[in-house]
C-alpha cells in the first residue's frame, strides 16, 4: 500500500512539475520572437504584382510576325539598342558598334554572359537567326521591308555580328532599337513549332513569359538571373516587381473604374473625358506629355470615287478638325495637317499647316460637282467600337452630310476591323498611329505594304520613289529633308485626312512607386516598385 501510495504522490508531482514548465514556456518571449519572424518573412515573400490595363489584346505574342506589337514583347525581348529617357541610342544586348566610313557595315560587338529564358546562351547566331528570319518573304513578317537595307548578315564569332547593308541607312540603329526586333533564339520556330508567340515566347528580357489567356490577361514574371540592364537605367540586375500582368479591358469605363478602385495601377492612353476626374482623385497620378501619334480618316484610294484626288480633296475641306479637337477631344490635343507629329522635330515639315486642306464645306461641294457627283456620295464609315472612335465617326458623319457625303457608321471589334481591312472592303475608315519615325510612312503606304497595313491602298510609283529615296539617303539629316518632300507630295494628293494628334497621357496609381515616365517604352524593371499590404 505504501508503496502504491508513493507511486501516485510521485505521478502528481511529475504532472505538476511538467504544466509548471509548460506555462513558464508559455509566458516566455522565445515564441512571440519566432511568429513575428515568421511574419516578416512573410511580408517579405509577398509578391509584388503590377496590373496594366489595355483596351486590345495581343494577335500573336511574335515580333516577328505580328503588325500589334503587344507591351508584353517589349519586357520579354531585349534588343540589340535601347534608347534612354531623353531617346537617345544607346547600347542594348550590343555593348558597342561600329560604322564604316561608307556607312556599308555595321560591326555590332554582343554582350557576355547573357541567357534566353529557356537557359540557352546569347550568341551572334541568334542575332543572324532573328533577322535573317524577318527578311525571310516565306514568314511573312510585316516587318520586313524595315530591314530592307541589310544585305547581309554575318557571324564573325560568337559575340560579335556584321551587318552588310545595301545603301548607307542612317535609320538602322532606329529599326533595331524597336520592338519589332526583339532578339529570338535560333531555330525557335524548329524548336518551339506552331507553340511558338502563342503558348512559349522565348527572350533575353528582364520579364518572362508565363500565361496568356486570350481576351483576358498575359501574365509575365520577372527574369531572376537578369544582370544586363543598359548602363543607362538605374537598376541593370533583376526587377524588383515580380510579376507584370496585362490586362485586356475592351470597355472605357471599366477600365476606368477599375483604376480608380485599384484593379489596374497604370492606364495607357487615358481617355480625355475621365481626365479631369483622374486628375482630381488623390490615390491618382496622371502624367501628360507630346505624343508620336497622329489620327487620321483614310479611304480605299483603289476604289471609286477616291481614285479621283478632287474627291479626297473634299473630304479634307470639309472636315472641321478644330470642332473635333474641342467636341470629341475636349481640347486635349492638337490639329494634325499633315502626316507626322510634330514631336517628330527633324522629320516634321512645319509648312505643313500652310499647304493643308482648310475648312471650307463650299470648295468641297464644288469638287465634288468636278468630280462628277453633284449630287454628293453615299458611304459607309468603318471605326473600331471605342467610345472615341464611336463619337469622332459621329461628328464625321455630320461634318461630310453637310457637303452632301451621307454615310453610314459601321463599328468593329479590334480583330474584326483588322480583318476588313485586310480584305479590303473598307471605303472611309478611322485610324490611328503611334510611331516615333518618319519611317511609319513606309509602313502604310508603299505598295509593297498592301493589302495591310496599307490599309489605304495606296499604290503609286511617286510615293514609292520618294520614299525608298529618303530612306536610302547617307546622313540623318538627308533623310529627315528628304521625308520632308515625301509629306509635301501626300498633302498635296491628299492621300489621307489628317484630324488629329492627341497627348500622351498616362494614369498611375500611389501603390507604384519610384515611376519613370518614358517617352516610348516604360521600363518597369528600372527600379519601378510597388507598395503591398
Amino acid at each position: 500500500m505504501l508503496e502504491k501510495r508513493f507511486v501516485k504522490i510521485l505521478a502528481v508531482l511529475m504532472i505538476l512539475s511538467f504544466v509548471s514548465v509548460a506555462v513558464l514556456g508559455g509566458c516566455s518571449k522565445a515564441p512571440e520572437t519566432s511568429q513575428s519572424s515568421q511574419g516578416e518573412e512573410k511580408q517579405e515573400k509577398k509578391e509584388k504584382v503590377l496590373v496594366i490595363g489595355y483596351d486590345r489584346d495581343a494577335e500573336i505574342l511574335d515580333t516577328i510576325k505580328t503588325a500589334w506589337y503587344s507591351d508584353a514583347l517589349i519586357y520579354i525581348h531585349d534588343r540589340l539598342v535601347s534608347r534612354d529617357y531623353d531617346f537617345k541610342y544607346k547600347p542594348g544586348l550590343a555593348k558597342s558598334w561600329d560604322v564604316s566610313e561608307d556607312g556599308l557595315t555595321w560591326t555590332f560587338h554582343l554582350r557576355e554572359g547573357v541567357k534566353f529564358h529557356d537557359g540557352s546562351p546569347f550568341t551572334a547566331k541568334d542575332v543572324k537567326w532573328t533577322i535573317d528570319t524577318i527578311k525571310d518573304p516565306n514568314t511573312g513578317s510585316p516587318y520586313r521591308n524595315d530591314l530592307k537595307a541589310i544585305k547581309e548578315v554575318i557571324v564573325k564569332d560568337d559575340h560579335t555580328i556584321v551587318m552588310k547593308l545595301n545603301y548607307p541607312f542612317p535609320n538602322l540603329l532606329f529599326n533595331l532599337s524597336n520592338t519589332a526586333s526583339g532578339i529570338h533564339p535560333a531555330n525557335a520556330y524548329e524548336k518551339y513549332g506552331d507553340d511558338y508567340g502563342k503558348k512559349i515566347v522565348i527572350g533575353t528580357g528582364p520579364f518572362k513569359f508565363k500565361e496568356w489567356v486570350k481576351g483576358d490577361r498575359i501574365v509575365l514574371e520577372k527574369n531572376e538571373e537578369y544582370n544586363w540592364g543598359p548602363e543607362w537605367m538605374s537598376n541593370r540586375g533583376p526587377a524588383l516587381i515580380d510579376k507584370i500582368v496585362l490586362r485586356t479591358i475592351p470597355d472605357e469605363n471599366t477600365r476606368i473604374m477599375e483604376l480608380e478602385t485599384g484593379g489596374i495601377h497604370i492606364l495607357r492612353n487615358v481617355p480625355v473625358a475621365h481626365l479631369e476626374r483622374l486628375e482630381k482623385n488623390p490615390d491618382i497620378q496622371v502624367y501628360r506629355g507630346p505624343a508620336t501619334k497622329l489620327g487620321y480618316l483614310a479611304y480605299a484610294t483603289d476604289k471609286k470615287p477616291f481614285t479621283d484626288v478632287r474627291v479626297r480633296r473634299a473630304i479634307n475641306h470639309a472636315v472641321n478638325r478644330e470642332e473635333i479637337i474641342n467636341y470629341v477631344f475636349r481640347g486635349v490635343g492638337e490639329v494634325a495637317y499633315g502626316y507626322l507629329p510634330p514631336a517628330l522635330k527633324d522629320e516634321y515639315l512645319e509648312e505643313s499647316k500652310d499647304l493643308a486642306y482648310n475648312y471650307n464645306p463650299e470648295k468641297a461641294k464644288q469638287l465634288l460637282a468636278e468630280a462628277g457627283y453633284p449630287d454628293g456620295l453615299k458611304l459607309t464609315l468603318s471605326a473600331d467600337n471605342s467610345s472615341r472612335s464611336q463619337k469622332l465617326a459621329e461628328v464625321l458623319q455630320s461634318q461630310l452630310k453637310e457637303v452632301g457625303i451621307e454615310t453610314e457608321i459601321q463599328l468593329y471589334d479590334s480583330a474584326s476591323y483588322k480583318a476588313m481591312l485586310k480584305e479590303g472592303k473598307q471605303e472611309l475608315f478611322i485610324r490611328q498611329y503611334s510611331w516615333p519615325n518618319a519611317d511609319i510612312l513606309d509602313w502604310f503606304l508603299l505598295s509593297s505594304q498592301m493589302p495591310y497595313p496599307n490599309h489605304s491602298r495606296w499604290n503609286d510609283p511617286k510615293t514609292d520613289e520618294l520614299i525608298k529615296k529618303a530612306a536610302s539617303m547617307p546622313t540623318w539629316e538627308e533623310r529627315a529633308e528628304a521625308y520632308k518632300e515625301v509629306q509635301k507630295y501626300l498633302i498635296e494628293q491628299a492621300v489621307w485626312c489628317p484630324i488629329y494628334i492627341p497627348e500622351q497621357i498616362i494614369a498611375v496609381r500611389k501603390e507604384v512607386k519610384n515611376f519613370k515616365y518614358h517617352p516610348w517604352m516604360l521600363q518597369y524593371n528600372d527600379g519601378f516598385d510597388m507598395m503591398v499590404e
